[in-house]
């Protein structure tokens, strides 16, 4: 019984941790999907249109951290943060309910 308390701890701990990591990617991960959803609506096939949400994808992410990393002004850094954290906060929250 102790055993599987234990095991319901250490599940919980990685759940968690998933949650938070997959948390921090929402917003490329959304942008991603969105440029896939519409190159696959115009026309680019399957794999050109996984390949455009990819680029996508990667592409947000990093334009966002050469930004943070760059910017000097608290302000501007701030308004970088809440681009990632609202939709983080958003995902973790319907993740948890």
């Amino acid at each position: 019984m102790i055993l599987l308390i234990l095991l319901g701890i250490v599940l919980i701990g990685l759940l968690c941790t998933l949650a938070y990591t997959l948390a921090t990617f929402a917003l490329p991960f959304m942008l991603g999907l969105t440029a896939a959803r519409f190159a696959y609506t115009t026309g680019a096939g399957l794999i050109g249109a996984g390949f455009v949400g990819l680029v996508a994808g990667v592409a947000a992410f990093g334009v966002l951290a050469l930004l943070f990393a760059t910017l000097r002004s608290p302000v501007l850094r701030c308004i970088i943060m809440l681009v990632f954290v609202v939709p983080s906060a958003i995902a973790g929250y319907f993740l948890v309910h």
